[in-house]
């Protein structure tokens, strides 16, 4: 047995009602630990001295389940030899340690967001029939200095939020996108980004090649010119972000998402077949909300053609023609509200980003309230989780 143990370099951890939940950076891999593995990966934040178990009988764990918990996290690859000598357990770190137990957890069996939707503005240069947010030229630019934004950022990093998708608006609009998501991914967070692909000039593309992205969501809402400009509302729109899709793919994995109505329903192979031809592999097929400016169910598929005719036919389509189609899965609820949280230009928090056009949904402001306090705590949230059905309807109050 080495003679100090440490932990890995790139593991994270966050507190969860049982016990934590690590992870490693890269490659992404996550654990689930109990309270006495917990407890010690805490503890082995420095290298301390293997074999005696002197912090167990302190932390109330019996010394078998704190050797088996050690063991255990040394199998995983998340403890490791340490090069440097052990450092001694003091009253500090046995207090640190006791924060991974149970008197440190929200009474609840919530687990804290995995993911969050950040949309800094929704100032957009197209007007679509379906937006959620009533983005358009005239919409909110930022409204928060840059600077809020990644204060934001460490914020849901320092709670243990592995993901963080930016939505607008249209991102690539602005210098601040690119800040932004320059800090989330410094910091070894999961990215996302949505884009209608219409403003790559030669210096925004360079941006965004250099971010190193692995994969790039473009707006795609027709496989003919007459609907894609119909519903996005952008005279002119369809060639520019095809040929956008195309320039992305040299060296991204372009994702083409579709916001399914009654206009496009029937459009879906044919926007596949067109994707394939630009380069993409993958489809997002989604229904339409009755939200912001496509409220309303004149647009919006019923229950019975969401479950019935949109979710076979992607199927269909991505066994017949050999790509990756998501769409609703009606085995999974929805996470949001309950795996993940969305926040508006003004960092108020709201369960879903699809609701980010309704008062009634916000549930505080990330930058004046407890996270924990609005995540464990909030009657919307709650009201959100207790409702798990597929398709999901939830935001449209």
């Amino acid at each position: 047995m080495p003679h100090a143990l440490v932990a890995r370099p790139g593991i994270r951890m966050r507190s969860e009602y049982f016990g934590a939940l690590a992870w490693s950076v890269s490659p992404r891999k996550l654990f689930r630990l109990d309270h006495a593995a917990a407890a010690a990966l805490r503890l082995h934040s420095v290298p301390r001295a293997s074999g005696a178990a002197p912090a167990a009988g302190a932390l109330g764990i019996a010394e078998g389940t704190w050797r088996l918990a050690v063991a255990g996290l040394q199998d995983q690859g998340i403890l490791e030899p340490a090069a440097a000598a052990p450092v001694p357990v003091t009253a500090g770190d046995i207090a640190l340690a006791e924060d991974a137990g149970p008197g440190g957890l929200p009474g609840t069996r919530v687990l804290k967001p995995f993911w969050v939707h950040i949309q800094p503005f929704t100032r957009c240069n197209q007007h679509c029939i379906h937006c959620y947010c009533n983005g358009g030229p005239k919409a909110d630019p930022f409204l928060m200095p840059i600077a809020a934004w990644q204060d934001v950022i460490g914020m849901l990093d320092d709670y243990g939020v592995l993901d963080v998708y930016v939505t607008g608006g249209e991102s690539l609009l602005y210098d601040g996108f690119f800040t932004i998501a320059e800090d989330i991914l410094a910091r070894g967070m999961g990215f996302g980004v949505s884009t209608n692909a219409t403003v790559l000039s030669p210096a925004v593309l360079a941006r965004l090649r250099a971010l190193q992205i692995e994969t790039v969501q473009v707006s795609l809402d027709g496989a003919h010119a007459p609907v894609h400009e119909h519903i996005r509302g952008a005279p002119g729109s369809f060639t520019r972000t095809c040929d956008g899709i195309r320039r992305i793919a040299e060296f991204s994995s372009p994702v083409i998402n579709t916001v399914v109505n009654q206009v496009n329903r029937h459009e879906l192979e044919d926007i596949v077949r067109l994707g394939m031809g630009l380069g993409c592999v993958r489809f997002k097929f989604f229904p339409q909300k009755p939200v912001g400016r496509g409220a309303g169910a004149a647009l919006t598929l019923t229950d019975e053609e969401i479950t019935g005719q949109l979710v076979p036919e992607c199927g269909r389509l991505a066994a017949a023609l050999g790509v990756e189609i998501e769409t609703i899965d009606p085995a999974r609820p929805c996470g949001s509200g309950s795996i993940g949280f969305a926040l508006d230009q003004n960092a108020d928090i709201y369960p879903c980003i699809f609701g980010v056009a309704d008062p009634s949904q916000r549930c505080g402001n990330i930058l004046t309230d407890s996270l924990d306090q609005v995540w464990f705590g909030s009657p919307v949230l709650a009201a959100f989780r207790a409702e798990p059905a597929t398709p999901c309807r939830r935001c449209e109050r």
